[in-house]
């Protein structure tokens, strides 16, 4: 009876040490980043009748995060842009960029499985900058996508992430609510 019960002791502990290396890789620091289009949200501006509409552009971001196993931490660097916008009948070139560092925190649903649907909160630091003003205040989000696990260090995933201002007082002359910007991006992360 002794011998068995070291038998399977042993074998367990064994076992343990060849299953730590595939946990491990499943847990720990990666670096994230992924690129797409970006669309900033039509703008309501307080006293007029007509929003202001944005044209596409880049979205992009790069950040670092840490894998818990069923939730993942991320601080990124992201950008959102338009090239052009039009209000009451008037076009404009100028470009308007967005850009934020981001804290999220994403739920996956792995299940065992290469496919993981995940989402999240998020909160940011954004500065605003369009027709040479510049603003910088905080903004709150959502973010939700589909991940592949390419390898076990690397996944594939395509992600969609929407901030919002809830307020931006006196930019440019006007106050506007609700501004926000949505990226869609494909992107990878690499675990080390």
């Amino acid at each position: 009876m002794k011998s068995l019960s070291r038998l399977f002791c042993s074998s367990a502990v064994g076992l343990s040490i060849f299953a730590s290396p595939v946990l491990a890789n499943e847990i720990g620091s990666y670096f994230t980043g992924s690129i797409g289009g970006s669309l900033v949200g039509d703008i309501d501006v307080e006293g007029s009748s007509s929003d202001i509409e944005f044209d596409t552009g880049l979205g992009l971001d790069l950040g670092w995060g840490y894998d818990f196993g069923t939730t993942r931490a991320e601080l990124t660097w992201s950008r959102g842009a338009a090239s052009g916008a039009r209000w009451s009948g008037f076009a404009s070139d100028e470009d308007t960029t967005i850009n934020s560092i981001v804290g999220s925190y994403y739920w996956d649903f792995r299940n065992g499985k290469k496919w993981s649907p995940f989402i999240g909160p998020s909160l940011a630091f954004t500065s605003i900058e369009s027709g040479g003003e510049s603003e910088s205040t905080t903004a709150w989000g959502l973010g939700f996508g589909l991940s592949y696990q390419k390898s076990d260090n690397m996944d594939i995933f395509y992600k969609s992430q929407t901030l919002v201002v809830p307020e931006l007082d006196d930019f440019g002359g006007f106050d506007y609510e609700n501004v926000n910007v949505t990226n869609g991006t494909i992107g990878v992360r690499y675990r080390f």
